[in-house]
This record gives C-alpha cells, sequence and structure tokens, in this order.
C-alpha cells in the first residue's frame, strides 16, 4: 500500500501497490553503472544530485551535478538505492543526495522516472534529459519553449573610494580619541590610520563617539594613544564608497580591475548603504585595502548575478546561456531573485562569471538533449513512465 506523508503523519492509503518510487528499477533486465578513470566512487557536487533523474559527470571525472552543458548528453541515471538523506527538520522523505556523498550513475538497464515533460509518452518515443535539473523529458515536444531574446549584464563598474583624508587632533583630557575635521572620504570602524607623526605605529578606529554624519566629522576612539595636532592623516580598511556606477554591485561580487590600493580579488560581502542597479552606495569587501584611494574610475565587479533587462519569451530557472564576455562555457540560470518572474528582472547563475559583461544579449540554448533511454510506457504528465536502454 502506499502511503504519502506529510511530516510523520500517512494521509492517504491505496487499494492497489504503486508502479513504484522514481528511480527504481522497473525490471530485472540486466544493468550497468559507469566507471570513474581511477575506478574510485562519484561524489555529488556543491549543489547535490536529485535521485530518479539524469546528472552530468564535471571535467574532474569524479564530481556529478544534477545539471548540464548545452550539447553534452548526460552521464547516467541516478538509481535509486536509499542513498539520499533527510537533512531538513521534520522531513518525511526526500530525493537528494548531499554533496560531498557517493553517487552511482547506472548506463544501461529499466527504470522508472517521472514524466516531467508536456504531453504524455508514447511507447518507443526518445527520452530527452533537461539540462537545467537532469528532468526526464518523453519526445522533443516536452522541452520548454526557448525565448527568442534577452538583454543581460553581468556586474559592474564603477568609480569608487576606500577610505579617507582628514585632519586631526588628539581629543582634549584622552590621548585614546581624536577630533576630526574636513573629512574626505569615508571613516569606518576598522580602518588602519597610516602612519603618521603623533601616532605610535599603525592604528586602527575603534569607535565614532560623536559626529552628525556617520564616517564624517567627529571624534573617534583609536586602538592607541597619539599626540596629534591638526595633522593631516589618512585611514583605509575594508570599506568601499562607490560614487557612480553602471551595472550592479552584488554581494559575493569579485573586485576585479581596480586602481592600486583596492584589493583585487576580494569580494563584496555586505551592503551598508545604498546599493541596487546603477545606484551609489557603500559596501565591505572580504579584503582590506593596502591604501587610502580619493576616488579611482573603472572598478569592476562581476559574480553570480545576471541583470536582464529586456526579454520576448519567458526565461526560467534551469535554463543554459551563452553570451560574449564573463559569461562562461556551462553557464545556466539557478534560479530568479527578484523582478518579473520569467521576464526582466535579477536572476542568479549556477557558476560565477569571469569578468565584467555590460549589456549585450544573451542566448539560451536548446533545453536539453536525447539520452539513450526510450520510453517502454504510457505515462501522463506527473506519472511514471519505464525507461530503458534494451530493445532500442
Amino acid at each position: 500500500m502506499g502511503s504519502p506523508l506529510i511530516g510523520s503523519f500517512q494521509t492517504r492509503v491505496n487499494l492497489n501497490n504503486p508502479l513504484g518510487v522514481e528511480g527504481d528499477f522497473a525490471s530485472a533486465n540486466p544493468r550497468a553503472t559507469a566507471l570513474t578513470p581511477d575506478g574510485g566512487a562519484f561524489v555529488a557536487g556543491p549543489g547535490g544530485v536529485t535521485v530518479g533523474k539524469f546528472a552530468w559527470v564535471a571535467p574532474d571525472g569524479r564530481t556529478v551535478n544534477s545539471f548540464g552543458v548545452a550539447g553534452v548528453a548526460p552521464s547516467g541515471f541516478v538509481h535509486r538505492d536509499q542513498q539520499g538523506l533527510l537533512t531538513q527538520y521534520l522531513q518525511a522523505a526526500g530525493m537528494l543526495i548531499p554533496p560531498g556523498f557517493p553517487v552511482t550513475l547506472m548506463v544501461a538497464g529499466d527504470f522508472l522516472a517521472k514524466n516531467a515533460g508536456t504531453s504524455s509518452s508514447t511507447v518507443g518515443e526518445a527520452i530527452y534529459a533537461l539540462y537545467a535539473d537532469g528532468s526526464v523529458l518523453p519526445g522533443v515536444g516536452s522541452l520548454p519553449a526557448v525565448p527568442s531574446a534577452i538583454t543581460a549584464a553581468l556586474g559592474s563598474t564603477n568609480t569608487g573610494a576606500l577610505g579617507a583624508t582628514f585632519t586631526a587632533s588628539a581629543h582634549a583630557g584622552d590621548s585614546t580619541r581624536i577630533d576630526v575635521t574636513a573629512v574626505t572620504g569615508l571613516l569606518s570602524i576598522g580602518d588602519t590610520i597610516a602612519n603618521v607623526s603623533g601616532i605610535a605605529g599603525s592604528q586602527t578606529i575603534i569607535s565614532q563617539d560623536t559626529g552628525g554624519t556617520t564616517g564624517g566629522a567627529g571624534t573617534y576612539v583609536l586602538s592607541g594613544t597619539n599626540t596629534l595636532s591638526a595633522a593631516t592623516c589618512t585611514c583605509f580598511g575594508n570599506v568601499v564608497k562607490i560614487t557612480a556606477s553602471a551595472g550592479l554591485v552584488s554581494v559575493g561580487d569579485y573586485i576585479a580591475s581596480a586602481a592600486s590600493g583596492f584589493p583585487v580579488g576580494a569580494t563584496v560581502t555586505g551592503i551598508v548603504s545604498g546599493g541596487g542597479v546603477a545606484t551609489a552606495g557603500v559596501y565591505t569587501i572580504s579584503v582590506r585595502g593596502a591604501s587610502y584611494v580619493a576616488s579611482a574610475t573603472g572598478m569592476t565587479t562581476y559574480g553570480t548575478v545576471l541583470d536582464v533587462t529586456a526579454v520576448t519569451g519567458t526565461l526560467l530557472p534551469g535554463m543554459p546561456i551563452t553570451a560574449t564576455g564573463g559569461i562562461p562555457a556551462g553557464t545556466s540560470i539557478a534560479g530568479f531573485i527578484s523582478g518579473t518572474y520569467g521576464g526582466v528582472g535579477l536572476y542568479s547563475l549556477n557558476i560565477p562569471g569571469t569578468a565584467y559583461t555590460a549589456s549585450g544579449t544573451v542566448v539560451i540554448t536548446a533545453q536539453g538533449i536525447i539520452t539513450k533511454f526510450t520510453a517502454k510506457s504510457v505515462a501522463a504528465v506527473g506519472e511514471l513512465v519505464q525507461i530503458s536502454t534494451w530493445g532500442n
């Protein structure tokens, strides 16, 4: 009897035993597994691998992903062998093999799979694998429609500053504080004050005591003592102030080309204020700067956030894309972030870009690829279909 569960409570009893569960063997016929180059085990990639679907082996020959690269057939079918784990609180069932766990890929045999297409299967019909997530699709007519035109950009190019220059004097009665005036830029907690006469070594800003504007004129607490008297100082740290932007700066973006002093290769770790598409803002970064930078043009960022500004058709998560510039081969839409679902908005990519890419045309490639499996039964959309490599 079947007994679908919600939490730990049985919700239905079937009068007849179900055909099985997706990923099950459909017969006792011979079956075969894929081999790793060194005879070791395949392991699930960063996103895990879903049982009952097709999967692809990464170029390292060991890592298995549930998504593929346009033009590349799946490496095998993921058979259900009770290898999934329930990792969510009160989860009753699951089909995900967590990252790093062993995966067995079947390259021959008879299996049960869910018909994820848009129409019923017919006996003898070719089975396609969806690049997006390895779903099983009977016939080319089940593949999602490809958008005819998309315009998008990856990352941003900016004018930005790192730290500040200012005039400082020791605060009366307390040598661990400084009174700051004539600020150009932004003082931030954790900034290093460069060596200057009146400060013993390099000290950091611990807090701002007074001042009407955060990071502006006021009284600041230092990590050591000072004897400053109307001295010109500079400070710098891990806070970047962007004053002009073309594109979108996103948390997780890499900082690429920039003026001396900016830590190239650092990532954007947070938004202090502002931000948005083509909008000034203040951001924290993962690596401290090396020196004060008053203002620099050409600071570029890039990551996994695609800013789509025009769509003809429907853009869906999982669709593989190609574009000139910093979008590498094997990239697909991983998810929807904001905007209009399927249309204009922000989308995440499955792998990071390699460079800032200004607004241009993005091409959606074919949605799936034919496999060596064929359908051996009639199954409505959402039902289990028998797929097989035998008798083709």
